[in-house]
């Protein structure tokens, strides 16, 4: 039976930063697609079985998609240059548990994805050592 494979779907408007995780991803072994709107990925249900989903929107736009994000659920990963902890309270209500603080270091993404569980036998990349990982990077706020 063939495995299948782990798709990263990257939702941001900087340039930069879609080209770092692109490069980050792939080397983890995902098929890599940017997208530039969540309405996107409702058409790839059978890919997000298998993904992960890192995005930079506003909490407003995440609200509207409560459906969807339950569903996500950890594979979810909110990244935003701005974590305060009255957004972090709002996240958590709206079900978003995964945040990395940017600008994004590859790092914290490797141990962010270590964390996520995969469905259908999907591998995470290795790592010598198990711990509990944190939710946040960039700069530890």
């Amino acid at each position: 039976m063939e495995e299948q494979a782990k798709w990263a779907f990257i939702l941001d408007k900087d340039e930069f930063v879609r080209f770092s995780l692109t490069k980050i991803l792939k080397k983890y072994g995902f098929r890599v697609e940017e997208i530039d709107d969540l309405s996107q990925l409702e058409k790839r249900k059978k890919d997000l079985k298998a993904g992960v989903i890192l995005a930079d929107v506003e909490i407003e736009v995440l609200e509207g998609r409560l459906p969807l994000l339950k569903k996500w659920g950890e594979r979810f990963v909110l990244i935003s240059p701005l974590i305060t902890d009255e957004n972090q309270v709002r996240l958590k209500k709206i079900g978003i548990r995964r945040i990395i603080k940017k600008p994004v270091e590859p790092r914290v993404l490797r141990r962010m994805i270590r964390a996520i569980s995969f469905p259908n036998g999907g591998k995470n990349p290795s790592k010598k050592e198990d711990s509990r990982f944190c939710e946040k990077g960039g700069d530890g706020g």
